[in-house]
């Protein structure tokens, strides 16, 4: 195991600084070191203030796995689109994959709606 280095007398917090806020306030302060990745207030406000940029916030797995299925089938509509740009028409397969790709857009869409408004179980479940 390796041993923790002490930090230097100088780099010590020994200093205590105290504001008071309201309910709204401190739920935006919440809100705010909870999208910056950083589990302590004292780490955000110092950073905040000191102007230092926080680390990235860590983005959800479930955020992900939406992101993945959202580009999948914007690649599709973005094949389809050039297709139709450059001069292209749609038979009836291709009209019926575009009708496909549409629907598949409109039920992830719905379903990112669900999950954004904090449901994602009814996502889950819910046959949009």
């Amino acid at each position: 195991m390796r041993e923790r280095e002490e930090p230097a007398p100088a780099a010590l917090r020994t200093h205590t600084i105290s504001v008071r806020v309201n309910g709204a306030e401190r739920a935006e302060l919440e809100r705010r070191r909870a999208a910056a990745g950083l589990r302590e207030m004292g780490a955000y406000l110092r950073a905040a203030v000191l102007g230092q940029h926080p680390p990235r916030a860590v983005v959800p797995e479930i955020n992900r796995r939406a992101w993945q299925e959202l580009a999948r089938t914007a690649a599709n509509i973005n094949q389809l689109t050039a297709h139709l740009n450059g001069g292209g028409r749609l038979d009836v397969t291709g009209t019926v994959r575009l009708a496909v790709v549409l629907e598949d857009l409109r039920r992830e869409v719905e379903v990112l709606r669900l999950v954004l408004l904090g449901s994602p179980e009814n996502a889950e479940d819910e046959n949009v």
